[in-house]
């Protein structure tokens, strides 16, 4: 049987419009109430993971940043964290900026955001408790070298003719990924989803073959190919479809909380 269910966020728990349905709620609570976890499994940040999941009734670990952490929703802590490894940050972030590229630069515990990119998200990506959480910098490197962060993650949109994949690709001990077919993400090497979703299932003593995971984009297919029972949303891409036991409807048509149910009826 599922003891533990892992939801990517965005186009999988959150509808069209960014919102949680009251269904898919429900769908939780009753998942909830029959003594199974519920976790998000999201590339956003900590803070968010920790808000989202509120509104969700979720459990209160969470796995974020693509898998480059593991927080605690209640305190914000980050129980695990990988981060890109110091000789190749400064140089990912200067193949990065300057190119009217939307960056999220995640530094440690902290969000950085450059001009540009706080001008822009401000508009595309109306999420007060990401803005909230972010600090804007005139120089986001001299940022994180004068207060002595680590670079975690970058997550690129907007200017897909700008990104410099293949420079980023060349650098050593990173791997880039994504979220949707518009943007990228750059991650430690070596950092998934399904490798953080497993340790979280090793903490509650959770085989992952009592694990079902819930996704629709590249990002998520290592936690897809980690649990035992794997689900695609229809409005996921071919690999995750492929990668799926089952295939629930798109966000648009309550595919998680079809998805909930259909796992809780499982052997």
């Amino acid at each position: 049987m599922i003891r533990l269910i892992a939801l990517d966020l965005d186009g999988t728990l959150l509808d069209p419009a960014g919102q949680i349905t009251d269904e898919t709620k429900a769908a939780i609570a009753q998942a909830r109430q029959a003594g199974i976890k519920v976790v998000l499994s999201t590339g956003r940040s900590v803070q968010e993971a920790a808000d989202f999941s509120a509104q969700a009734g979720c459990d209160n670990l969470s796995v974020c940043l693509g898998g480059a952490v593991l927080s605690d929703n209640a305190t914000g802590a980050h129980l695990r964290r990988w981060d890109i490894p110091a000789d190749v940050s400064r140089k990912a972030l200067e193949l990065c900026l300057n190119r009217d590229i939307e960056l999220m630069i995640f530094a440690g515990e902290q969000i950085v955001l450059d001009p540009f990119s706080q001008q822009s998200l401000s508009k595309t990506f109306p999420y007060p408790v990401f803005h909230n959480a972010a600090v804007v910098s005139e120089d986001p490197i001299a940022y994180l070298e004068e207060h002595d962060l680590p670079l975690t993650k970058i997550h690129g949109d907007w200017n897909r003719p700008a990104y410099p994949l293949e420079e980023l690709s060349q650098l050593h001990g990173v791997e880039l990924t994504s979220s949707n077919d518009h943007d990228f993400e750059l991650v430690p090497a070596g950092v998934n989803k399904g490798r953080t979703l497993a340790l979280l299932a090793l903490l509650w003593g959770i085989p992952l073959d009592q694990c079902a995971a819930v996704g629709d984009s590249e990002n998520d297919l290592a936690m897809l190919q980690a649990v035992g029972t794997p689900i695609a949303m229809g409005n996921g891409c071919e690999a995750v479809k492929a990668a799926a036991r089952h295939i629930a409807p798109d966000n648009a048509h309550e595919g998680v909380a079809h998805a909930i149910r259909w796992a809780m009826e499982q052997p």
